[in-house]
């Protein structure tokens, strides 16, 4: 469950068809390259718009990603995107209050 932003392409959003999607033009293929890999798990980590990205591999060639809380994040790549001022601790702080696998609160960005 991901934002539509993170799917959307020029010529539109994911809707139900996957392999019509232009993976190579969504915001989630970029961050899925630019993610930072935790060493210790070998999961993929991103940030958009305030959010933090996981990206898991699913053994079958492909990873899945999806937002979660911040407190999923390895402080190391939290405190690498800080630094970077990739988030702001604001940011880092809007999910604390959500229930654990609650992720409703990232599709709000789509409002934007």
């Amino acid at each position: 469950m991901c934002p539509e932003w993170t799917h959307t392409t020029p010529q539109g959003g994911l809707k139900a068809d996957v392999h019509a999607h232009d993976w190579a033009a969504t915001e989630a293929n970029a961050l899925f390259a630019g993610a930072r890999v935790d060493e210790a798990t070998g999961r993929r980590f991103a940030t958009a718009r305030g959010i933090a990205f996981e990206a898991k591999n699913s053994a079958d060639g492909t990873w899945h990603g999806f937002p979660v809380p911040w407190e999923s994040v390895p402080a190391r790549i939290k405190d690498e995107w800080r630094k970077r001022r990739l988030v702001t601790r604001r940011q880092l702080n809007a999910s604390l209050s959500v229930g654990k696998g609650d992720i409703h609160w990232a599709l709000k960005t789509d409002d934007r």
